[in-house]
């Protein structure tokens, strides 16, 4: 890499530099090669200074193929001055491979079939931007419904279905299919790379997971689908209903089309997985066996029996051929032997059983004790009453609500009582257009933000003269300056 990394020697981001390529096994060539004293390669006429901070960097293969480096002082361009790297690509070793002659000897590697089939998996897999988008809008719709069909059947298998295609997004199986493309031979390389049998393992292991992830849709994406269309039938919720049903359909389409197509992909290429040899550790457990035929490892066959529901609720059932004659003779004996049971209840004695039930009243008369000191006072007239009240003590009043009562002004207020005795009163003057309304300037809505203020004041943490300023205060703010 060869290019302006604004590190200049001894300097905090060159030091980054080192590190870095100390972490990655690189080597900066300029500066292991070049003395530091008064090699620049940037110039700058505006702080009239020199700079080195163009580098070049090489990996430890590349590095015995330096031969020379140096800056271009004549070349004039730009404020940057060029680099120039020498190599000698003669010294760069040939890499010799040998390949065992029984590894290829059963496939056909000039022609390729593997290659094409590996590009038709990846040229089907690179166009399902309509099954991207439409997981998009499952998301969506699970963030819109989550508290209308919260606790409905078909809305968590739809929950189901979408955790399936978020999987199904994270599996990157178009990766894993261009690189095991990469590793195939080509006819015009002088020595043959053969991939592993490891490495198409591990495809075949993808591709079933592959499959499986598309199976779960499906399955999914049916049953849920059932619940909905069974609404939109009743009538319940039919807008709200009516579009995830149309999203379901469609996932289920594309999904039953890539689980036919995975299970194509899988059936021809394992053919190929014996004439392939193991390099260094195997990839599978050693009792791990790969299905031949991935159809039948999902039991496509079955594939509308999956699950408890049907696409249809009405199924045509002959019942008269279930029941056999002696199971219909049963069946009428069954039937007269509970109407006997009915008519000698209907014929037997009401009262007995009433008895049995509920003991009769006169189990409880002799049970009752009669109180005959029963107190119940003594009457007396209203004029009486009247005059008892007048001769009870009064009621003790807080000194400082008494004085608000005579005289309504907010300099008589000293305590939490006093100042609800003062909103109560100016409410009340406020609604009766009374002379002595404090507040009859202020609007409805300026008087309640005042009054709340005024009753959300925590009077038992304050003592007497800190809460007549707060008060003050207040008042001068939201009542007196409105004027």
């Amino acid at each position: 890499m060869l290019g302006d990394f604004s590190a200049h020697p001894n300097e905090l981001f060159c030091r980054h530099l080192w590190k870095f390529c100390d972490n990655q096994t690189w080597t900066c060539v300029d500066l292991n090669l070049m003395k530091t004293d008064d090699t620049y390669t940037f110039i700058s006429e505006a702080h009239d200074c020199v700079r080195w901070l163009d580098h070049c960097i090489v990996t430890n293969a590349a590095l015995s193929t330096i031969v020379n480096v140096q800056v271009e002082y004549d070349v004039q361009w730009s404020d940057h001055f060029p680099l120039i790297i020498d190599c000698d690509l003669n010294l760069v070793p040939y890499r010799h491979t040998t390949v065992s002659a029984m590894v290829f000897s059963g496939v056909v590697w000039g022609e390729r079939t593997d290659e094409n089939l590996c590009n038709a998996v990846f040229h089907v897999l690179s166009k399902q931007s309509p099954l991207h988008k439409e997981s998009a809008i499952f998301s969506r719709f699970l963030y819109k419904f989550d508290k209308k069909f919260r606790n409905d059947i078909g809305y968590r298998h739809f929950k189901k279905v979408n955790s399936a295609l978020r999987k199904y997004l994270s599996l990157t199986l178009i990766k894993d299919i261009q690189n095991f493309v990469n590793a195939l031979p080509d006819n015009s390389e002088p020595v043959v790379h053969v991939p592993t049998k490891q490495m198409l393992e591990y495809v075949l292991l993808r591709m079933m997971a592959f499959s499986k992830l598309m199976f779960r849709i499906t399955t999914g994406s049916k049953q849920a689908a059932v619940f909905y269309l069974d609404r939109i039938k009743r009538g319940e919720s039919h807008w709200m209903c009516l579009m995830p049903y149309a999203l379901l359909s469609r996932v289920w389409s594309m999904s039953f089309v890539l689980l036919q197509h995975s299970c194509n992909w899988y059936n021809q290429l394992f053919p190929i997985l014996d004439q392939l040899e193991y390099k260094g550790l195997k990839f599978l457990p050693e009792n791990y066996v790969l299905p031949s035929n991935l159809e039948n490892w999902i039991d496509m066959k079955n594939l509308n029996n999956v699950g408890r529901f049907e696409w249809s609720h009405k199924l045509d059932t002959n019942f008269a051929s279930l029941i056999d004659e002696d199971e219909d003779k049963l069946s009428e004996n069954i039937l007269k032997f509970v109407d006997k049971i009915n008519d000698n209840k209907n014929t037997g004695d009401s009262e007995q059983e009433t008895h049995l039930l509920l003991p009769k009243t006169n189990t409880y008369v002799n049970t009752i004790t009669k109180l005959h000191n029963d107190d119940q006072g003594e009457a007396i007239s209203r004029d009486s009453f009247k005059k008892f009240m007048k001769n009870l003590p009064p009621v003790l009043v807080n000194p400082s609500v008494e004085t608000v009562r005579k005289e309504h002004s907010i300099e008589n207020i000293s305590d939490g009582d006093s100042l609800n005795q003062f909103v109560s009163n100016e409410e009340t003057y406020r609604n009766k257009s009374n002379e002595k309304c404090l507040t009859s300037h202020l609007s409805f809505m300026q008087w309640q933000a005042l009054k709340n203020i005024l009753e959300k004041l925590d009077c038992a943490l304050m003592n007497k003269k800190k809460l007549k300023t707060k008060i003050k205060k207040i008042w001068k703010e939201r009542c007196l300056e409105y004027k």
